[in-house]
């Protein structure tokens, strides 16, 4: 059984994770807040919160499948982007003229250079 990756392992590939990041895509903070009629509300600010290094991807058919109850059909991407920058579940990203919504989704990997997370379109 393969072992997990040393520190110095980690610290070589990181900047080979880095310079793979081929996007760098505007993404906005969520706030939420109750309405007063025992719903949430979700707002996001008119100017970016941060521009985001990243990759955008299809998720494989196991993701698909684990999370279904997520998306339930929406159009779906992954984003990869390196665990220093600041996603939070219920972001938004914009990407070809869409809003996107950051979902959660776990890795399984007992290590991790960059972080995945699965992004559904918001209609």
């Amino acid at each position: 059984m393969a072992g997990l990756l040393t520190a110095d392992e980690i610290a070589w590939i990181t900047p080979i994770v880095v310079a793979s990041l081929d996007q760098s895509l505007p993404l906005y903070h969520v706030t939420t807040a109750p309405d007063g009629a025992g719903h949430t509300t979700e707002t996001y600010p008119g100017t970016p919160s941060l521009m985001l290094a990243c990759t955008i991807g299809k998720p494989t058919a196991t993701q698909l499948s684990t999370y279904a109850d997520i998306i339930a059909g929406q159009r779906t991407l992954t984003l990869r982007y390196m665990p220093t920058s600041d996603v939070r579940e219920g972001d938004r990203i914009v990407y070809m003229g869409l809003n996107w919504k950051v979902q959660p989704l776990a890795n399984a990997e007992s290590y991790t250079v960059a972080n995945d997370v699965l992004i559904t379109v918001v209609v």
